[in-house]
């Protein structure tokens, strides 16, 4: 997100850390063959966690993704999941009204 875009719609600073330590492990990383057994890489399916949810369900995907990865684990294709919809009230003197 650029540094000018509204409040509601710029990342909090927890998440913005979070994603600065994240693109410098994958600085430091570059170039050296990717261990991870899923795809995509730890990192990646980090970045997008902190991307799509909040600070704290994020770090909660991630540990629970790096538990997942160990020797004799699982493998393939583990995306994050999406985000939930947020609720639309409708009150209860609308519901019969025609639009």
């Amino acid at each position: 997100m650029s540094a000018g875009a509204p409040p509601e719609h710029r990342p909090r600073l927890a998440n913005r850390v979070a994603l600065s330590l994240l693109s410098a492990y994958q600085g430091a990383a570059s170039g050296r063959m990717s261990p991870c057994r899923f795809y995509p890489s730890c990192s990646n399916y980090a970045k997008e966690a902190y991307t799509e949810h909040g600070f704290g369900r994020a770090t909660a995907l991630t540990a629970r993704r790096l538990l997942r990865c160990r020797p004799f684990g699982p493998h393939g294709v583990d995306l994050v999941p999406l985000p939930l919809p947020v609720p639309v009230h409708v009150h209860a003197h609308e519901e019969g009204r025609p639009r």
